[in-house]
């Protein structure tokens, strides 16, 4: 069987390319180029190669030096290949034409003086092994009948993550193969088939490529898309580990930035980077050994975790698996948070990476976990006499309509929390749109300076759309307002959740 590159859109609207044809594009990838290549004195390779570095062949995934073949022994029968190397030039007909190559002033100094250099050529084989995820696609899709080439995607553990547009549909298993093979340390990709339309935050997917193995006796690269997809993974994100299933859990990697802003921004401090603690352990020890006592006082180059400043009390309504709280009471001590999720398995995963971190442990802060529906946490921490300091509330298709929890609100108004609200709103005066919200659902007004506004742009989410942070003290004209007492549904008014299809088809994010 033969194919034709690139691979034509089918009239089948429900055709898919199966995998195989990946590998029948393969061969028709691999092309021969040749080089032009100096054969040097095997002792002199890294002087020679330094002396060279500017026009050496810089292919990916190809070296630049190798051993003698058979034709480029030198004729001189005393002379052992094992004395030589070939080092090997560029070809980049625009830089260095192929003709001039050897009058570049580096190589023409090492002909002119070195009689033991002598002029040769290397054939590379450049192929799929060779491209880049990009490049790849290029040569395989209709790229003129296609928006883009869909190379970019988000790196969650072992799982990439891709939201395709249904024209690129007929192409995904090449595309999930594609990834895998070219991204080491990805086992599995996987494709967001619709939006988020549950309460949990969650969106159907499909397995486009898998490498795992199982004890089902299923082969590698075999693709199972079972009703459940086993997509287990653990991230790592400023120094905590999480593990979630990311079918049953929400994670997004590009929200990174903004979960270590806000701890930092409710600590107060930033926690130490490896670099930075290996400094001070170095000025500790330099210190101790001329007999100084260290300063106690000096705070800001001690592990945060170590650090018993006044207390700080969180309550989290929407805590996921835990990437505000897991930090928070993980790494710094004075820091108590109680952690809320409506989702089961997002309860189930937050306790577990609550006992992965420690966060209850020796010299650490307090996690209390909850699962239930966020306005009835909120007015539990308030009946129960929790005296916080601050509330999340990262929902951010409905967030800002769960503050109506706030109205009648019954706290200390001297020691009023800092809320925290994350929601989407438009790019254009976005910010304004945030802030009104908030102040509807609260049924008062915000004050900007009273009440310490401030709205920090999260990301960009679509074109028309961003993610934004409000934070503002709780407003004391909630006193005033009539008190909630049944919570109804609340339905989001974005169409998408801001996760959709109006979201560009590839973003990429990586996270370890």
């Amino acid at each position: 069987m033969t194919i034709v590159l690139p691979l034509p859109i089918p009239k089948d609207p429900n055709f898919v390319y199966p995998v195989s044809d990946l590998e029948l594009a393969k061969s028709l990838l691999s092309s021969t180029i040749t080089h032009p290549a100096l054969i040097i004195p095997s002792k002199l390779t890294n002087t020679i190669r330094n002396a060279l570095k500017d026009v050496l062949m810089n292919r990916p995934k190809l070296k630049d030096i190798y051993q003698l073949s058979p034709e480029d022994h030198h004729p001189d029968p005393s002379i052992k290949p094992k004395s030589e190397r070939k080092i090997v030039l560029t070809n980049d007909n625009d830089e260095h034409p192929k003709e001039r190559i050897y009058a570049h002033p580096a190589v023409k100094q090492l002909l002119d003086h070195a009689v033991t250099i002598r002029r040769a050529t290397h054939a590379v084989i450049f192929g799929y092994e060779q491209f880049t995820v990009e490049q790849t696609l290029a040569k395989i899709l209709p790229k003129e009948e296609l928006s883009e080439i869909p190379s970019s995607f988000e790196v969650i553990g072992h799982l990439a993550h891709i939201t395709l547009r249904e024209e690129y549909y007929p192409f995904k298993h090449i595309i999930g193969r594609t990834i895998l093979d070219k991204n080491k340390g990805i086992q599995v990709v996987v494709n967001k088939t619709g939006t988020i339309q549950n309460e949990f935050r969650t969106f159907p997917m499909e397995i486009l490529a898998d490498d795992r193995k199982d004890g089902n006796g299923n082969e590698k690269g075999t693709i199972n898309n079972d009703d459940e997809l086993n997509l287990l993974v653990e991230v790592k994100e400023d120094g905590c580990r999480f593990q979630l299933d990311f079918e049953k859990v929400y994670w997004n990697s590009r929200l990174q930035f903004e979960h270590r802003r806000i701890v930092h921004l409710i600590t107060g401090k930033g926690r130490p980077t490896n670099l930075e603690k290996r400094d001070i352990k170095i000025q500790s020890q330099t210190e101790n050994s001329k007999g100084k006592n260290r300063n106690k006082n000096r705070n800001d180059e001690q592990d945060p975790q170590q650090i018993s400043d006044n207390k700080i009390v969180v309550v989290d309504a929407c805590a996921g698996i835990g990437p505000f709280a897991i930090p928070l009471t993980s790494q710094y001590a004075n820091v108590t948070v109680y952690a809320n999720d409506l989702n089961p398995e997002s309860y189930k995963y937050l306790k577990m990476n609550a006992k992965l971190n420690k966060c209850n442990g020796k010299g650490k802060g307090k996690l209390c976990t909850y699962n239930m529906d966020g306005r009835h946490f909120l007015r539990k921490m308030d009946d129960e006499g929790i005296r916080y300091d601050h509330v999340l509330m990262n929902l951010p298709a409905i967030a800002p309509e769960f503050l109506n929890v706030f109205r009648g609100w019954r706290g200390d108004y001297d020691h009023r929390p800092m809320i925290h609200v994350h929601c989407f709103a438009a790019k254009v005066e976005g910010d304004q749109e945030a802030i009104a919200r908030c102040g509807k659902s609260l049924g008062c007004q915000l004050d900007l300076v009273i009440d310490q506004v401030s709205v920090h742009e999260v990301r960009n989410v679509s074109p028309k759309k961003n993610m934004y942070c409000v934070s503002f003290k709780l407003p004391e004209g909630v006193k005033n307002v009539e008190q909630v007492h049944e919570f109804g549904d609340v339905t989001s008014t974005e169409e998408d959740d801001g996760e959709g299809e109006d979201e560009p088809a590839t973003k990429k994010s990586r996270t370890n």
